[in-house]
């Protein structure tokens, strides 16, 4: 991905790697960022801290520059111009760079300025006078951002995590490379939980964060700024139409305002409500669009047989407007491996596919910028997530089988750690939030960590061609949604209201996955069977094997499979990082694992093979 970097060391003139400076390595580094003959590097800041970049011409990075700081703004604000959020942003710098600590009249007026700000953003910023530097991002933290610290030595951060692996772990043993917990929640949620990567000491900023660098002592203070409450309903007495109507409203204007006149607005359009509904948001402001389809290579409808693109095509139709179907691409080792360099596991490798695609359509529209829809976030944002449970550790348990691709007591053998550690770390995140009701606090968990931690990070591989625009996130759009009352969502209606009034032929389209409309009946039952999902576990898992035609498994000659079983036997170090024996014990009975949780194993087996073996099987299975 594109994205800036930065660094700062205590005495500098002492900090060498290989004989070198350390400000030379940190330079290379981002040279190996260079993905291709568009990308640039540029140093945006040389004073005490070191603030690099790497990215395409249209990736927006901007700078404002005071007698009393240095402001970059990296990513977009939506609704504010230059000028408005430049003022608005040195009034708060002024509170955050006034004392040592921020007081409780700071963190809400900071707040306060995150939840009008709509965007998808990070803020870097240099008091002048005292060297001290500050880096927030937004509310919802939308730019996935990393950083390491070495305690008063050096500190280190990232848009990019495969920048830190290579800048920081090139040096480090193999057995302190990885985080053992970070692993073995990959293995199960296919992401990772809080703050954790893959990589040991490497931590992900969790949303609405002010990152503070000291510099005389190098000390580092991160403070989460805001989090949000979904016990609090504001629009429980508003009426589902007239919810409906409102949301309708705010998402028009999120749609126009991600509007770029000067790019190709392009809209990643599917067979589902998500993308048909920015289409129509689209449409509705008159904009002119383009729209692009390409299925996932084992895509499969839950109910009925109309593909993706034929239903997308539909939709182009309906709407008249330019449509291509790229078809179904089928990854290849570079792709794989782009992928695991890029996301270092935190994207899992099936969704390698996505790059040919993405590449295509740059390749497509080569001499025009690019400004690119997704349908992101409505599924999440609609669904009455919260489930009522009896008790904490019910929940806890219910999440790992409910969420869990492999049973709990597999992933922590593969990655040898207690499961009560896995556990634990559930249980401390839901106490973590502001809501007393255990059902909304399901709620919290499945939008931040489980929407988050996965999709952000999906998101974000298209930045490293495009900048990616998803309106469903809108910050207006979001509080009001998550204000409206659970039971408005239940089977969908309050969905279903707000895809008819902003577009009543579309919401007719029936969704290829479900094989219906968002009006019909068969609809309506079969949303009514998700409550059981959360009550009643194990059940679901019958369901889904009976009925959901998208489970399938990998058969033990397939490509995945002998590929893991090279990666076991050719790598050495391996078994060091992982039990070869809770691997054999999967592979030799893949059939009784969904394919979700083989290509989990997948990805941790290739990730730990490449980064301690310096090469990766997947060129021979996959080439």
């Amino acid at each position: 991905m594109p994205g800036i970097s930065l660094k700062i060391a205590i005495k500098e003139e002492n900090v060498k790697t290989n004989g070198k400076s350390n400000n030379n390595d940190f330079l290379n580094g981002l040279t190996a960022l260079l993905y291709n003959d568009k990308y640039t590097q540029e140093v945006l800041l040389e004073d005490t801290y070191l603030v690099a970049c790497t990215r395409y011409p249209e990736y927006p990075i901007e700078i404002i520059e005071t007698s009393e700081f240095w402001i970059c703004v990296e990513g977009k604000i939506y609704n504010k111009t230059v000028s408005i959020f430049g003022d608005e942003i040195r009034i708060l710098l002024k509170r955050i760079f006034a004392g040592t600590s921020l007081t409780k009249e700071d963190k809400n007026a900071i707040a306060e300025w995150l939840l009008t700000a709509d965007g998808d953003f990070v803020i870097y910023a240099l008091d002048k006078s005292t060297k001290d530097f500050v880096i927030i991002n937004d509310v919802l933290g939308r730019l996935p951002f990393y950083y390491h610290y070495k305690k008063e030595k050096e500190i280190t951060a990232s848009r990019e995590i495969a920048f830190l692996n290579n800048f920081i772990y090139d040096n480090k043993n193999g057995n302190d490379k990885f985080d053992k917990l970070g692993l073995a929640e990959v293995l199960l949620f296919s992401h990772t939980l809080g703050k954790r990567t893959l990589l040991s000491d490497i931590h992900r900023m969790e949303p609405a964060s002010i990152l503070k660098i000291y510099s005389k002592n190098l000390r580092l203070e991160i403070e989460n700024i805001h989090c949000f409450n979904f016990q609090i309903k504001a629009n429980t007495n508003v009426s589902t139409k007239d919810n409906a109507n409102n949301l309708v409203s705010l998402f028009s204007e999120a749609c126009k305002n991600r509007t770029d006149h000067n790019s190709r607005n392009i809209i990643s359009l599917s067979g589902g409500f998500d993308s048909r509904a920015v289409a129509a948001g689209l449409y509705k402001n008159n904009l002119i669009q383009y729209a692009v389809t390409s299925t996932e290579p084992h895509w499969r409808p839950v109910e009925g047989a109309t593909s993706e693109s034929e239903i997308a095509e539909q939709i182009a139709k309906s709407l008249s407007i330019d449509w291509k179907d790229y078809g179904i691409k089928q990854p290849r080792s570079g792709d794989l491996i782009g992928l695991l360099n890029m996301k270092r596991g935190l994207t899992y490798l099936a969704h390698s596919f996505l790059l040919p695609f993405l590449k295509e359509v740059k390749e497509t529209h080569d001499s025009t910028p690019i400004n690119f829809f997704t349908g992101h976030g409505g599924d999440i944002l609609f669904a009455d997530s919260s489930y009522e449970t009896r008790d904490l550790e019910h929940l806890v348990r219910n999440i790992i089988r409910v969420k869990g691709y492999l049973p709990l007591n597999d992933a922590a053998t593969v990655v040898r750690v207690n499961e009560s550690e896995i556990i634990e770390e559930i249980r401390k995140i839901l106490n973590s939030y502001p809501e007393v009701n255990l059902g909304q606090k399901l709620a919290h968990y499945l939008f931040f960590e489980s929407n988050i931690k996965f999709s952000f990070e999906i998101e974000d591989i298209n930045r490293h061609y495009f900048w990616t625009l998803a309106p469903f996130y809108s910050i207006p759009f979001f509080k009001y949604i998550m204000n409206c009352p659970d039971e408005q969502k239940t089977k969908v209606a309050l969905y279903r209201e707000f895809l008819f009034n902003i577009s009543p032929l579309l919401s007719e389209i029936k969704n290829s996955n479900w094989g219906c409309s968002i009006l019909s009946i068969k609809f309506r039952f079969l949303q009514s069977l998700m409550p059981v999902y959360w009550r009643f576990s194990d059940l679901r898992r019958i369901i889904k094997k009976l009925k959901d035609k998208r489970g399938y498994s990998y058969r033990h000659n397939s490509k995945i499979i002998r590929c893991i079983v090279d990666q076991v036997t050719s790598c050495d170090s391996m078994s060091d990082n992982l039990s070869l024996e809770g691997i054999n014990n999967i592979i030799n009975n893949s059939t009784d694992y969904s394919h979700y949780a083989l290509d989990n194993l997948f990805t941790v087996t290739s990730l730990v093979e490449q980064t301690l073996c310096k090469d990766t099987m997947i060129k021979k299975h996959y080439d």
